[in-house]
């Protein structure tokens, strides 16, 4: 049974509403700079593609749509994770940024194992 997939889909989907609707939550934490129109823009994107992600993830069907779904969520958690290392500006805002993004990765990951059941 995926629960852990159905359980991480509702988080993705909390996270991308409230990124969506507070873009500027992220910008103090990350160091990407003061809140400005181009960082907003970015959270948006970033917000409504993990809605979508957490729709995916939560309510596609076990087996290889799951899978995609899943494999979709992992891939994105990367590439956020190398954008906050490339841009954040000190060593330890990059560390906490990309551990953070990657180990929702790695949970995600985990999360594959029963996706297929």
């Amino acid at each position: 049974m995926p629960a852990l997939s159905r359980i991480l889909g509702v988080t993705t989907i909390t996270v991308g509403v409230l990124e969506f609707a507070k873009p500027d939550l992220w910008a103090q934490p990350t160091g990407l700079g003061p809140p400005s129109p181009a960082l907003r823009a970015w959270h948006h994107t970033l917000g409504a593609r993990d809605i979508v992600s957490g729709l995916a993830m939560t309510f596609a069907p076990a087996g290889p749509a799951l899978r995609a779904a899943t494999l979709f969520r992992i891939v994105s958690d990367t590439t956020d994770a190398v954008a906050f290392g490339l841009n954040a500006p000190d060593a330890a805002r990059k560390g906490k940024s990309v551990g953070a993004a990657l180990g929702y990765a790695a949970i995600n990951a985990l999360s594959l194992r029963w996706a297929g059941r």
